[in-house]
This record gives structure tokens, sequence and C-alpha cells, in this order.
């Protein structure tokens, strides 16, 4: 009910269509993150045997040190192939990838199990992230910049908001298996949405 308001209310703004969809693609998608955010230190240190406080942070480490890895050079080697698509289907292709590690949570029984799985989230990060900024950053209309990206920002508040709290209720009364597989399919959703703009960004000239 909650998205489709959002969403109804971003289909009467007089903005990018292309805008339109990454706002509403990244709203599903980081709305499923954020299901998961205040719970996972639980998850980790009630759910995983062996884990502790420790682990969670070495698991937030592996995630951002790999993606900080990743990232540039995957910025890097899009900015050198002409067109649009290519940044698109990275997009894609780490939010397929990041939707894979939600549902291979489900699975988690060793710490190493959720390490390796950190790591692949940094890599699907740094895969989709260069290539939805650009795209963004590209189509975004003149003389409306300002308003576009506070709209994203809004968005984005309002569904992590709400994401936090249902998260932790999805968590409470249905287990962490039914949250993470929530979350997989949600993000699959948002992929799907990226593909829907695939033949109105720019292709190679």
């Amino acid at each position: 009910m909650h998205l489709r308001m959002v969403a109804r209310s971003i289909k009467h703004f007089d903005i990018n269509p292309i805008i339109k969809i990454l706002i509403l693609s990244d709203l599903i998608i980081w709305s499923s993150y954020n299901l998961l955010a205040p719970v996972f230190a639980i998850f980790i240190t009630r759910q995983i045997p062996g884990a502790g406080l420790e682990s969670v942070g070495i698991a937030a480490s592996l995630y951002f040190i790999t993606k900080a890895i990743c990232e540039v050079p995957v910025g890097v080697t899009l900015d050198r192939i002409k067109g649009e698509r290519d940044e698109l289907y990275s997009a894609m292709l780490g939010t397929i990838l990041t939707a894979g590690v939600y549902f291979s949570y489900i699975f988690v029984s060793e710490v190493w199990h959720l390490y390796l799985l950190q790591v692949l989230l940094g890599i699907s990060a740094a895969l989709a992230f260069p290539g939805w900024y650009s795209i963004f950053t590209r189509h975004v209309d003149k003389s409306k910049q300002a308003f576009e990206w506070s709209l994203y920002d809004i968005c984005m508040g309002v569904g992590i908001a709400f994401a936090s709290a249902l998260g932790a209720f999805i968590a409470d009364k249905f287990g962490f298996q039914s949250l993470f597989a929530v979350i997989g399919i949600a993000t699959c959703v948002g992929a799907l949405l990226l593909f829907t703009i695939r033949n109105k960004v720019r292709v190679p000239q």
C-alpha cells in the first residue's frame, strides 16, 4: 500500500520518465535492503553458530572494503564504453546478484558463509552503483536537478523509515528466512523495473 502511494505520487511529477523509473526502482530496492538493516546484527549473533559482535563488525568491513576496491575499476570501464546500455546492464546485473546474496543468507550456517556473502554483496554493489548514478546524472532534467535529487532523497528516506519497522516485524513474526526471501524478491522487482528502460537509454552511435 505504502509503495503504491509513493509510486502514484511520482507518476504525476513532470519529470523525465527514466528518472521516474530509476527513483521507483531504487525505492523498492533500498526499502527492501532496510528491512534487514535494524536486525542484521541480531541475525548474526543469534542465528549463526560461533558468531559474536566482532563478526558483525568484520562482516560490515568486508562489504565496504570490497565495494571500495571494485567500484572505481567498474566505473572507469563503464566510462570507456560508449552509450548507456552497458551502464544499465551493469546496474541490473549488480542488483540481480544482490538478490542472489540475500536469498543465500537463508542457508548461512557458518561464520565464513556470512563473510563470503558480504564480499559478494560488495562486488554486487560495485557493479550496480556506478551505472545507476551515471544514468541518473545524465537524464536529470535541466533546471530541476535540485528538485529531482531531493525527490529521490525524500522517497528513499520515507521508504527506509517504513521498511525499518516492517523488517523487524517480519523477522519477529515469521523468522529471518522469510525476511531474506522478501528482500530477495523485492530486489528482483527493482531489477526488472530497470529492464523496462532498456530502449530509452542512449545506445552507441
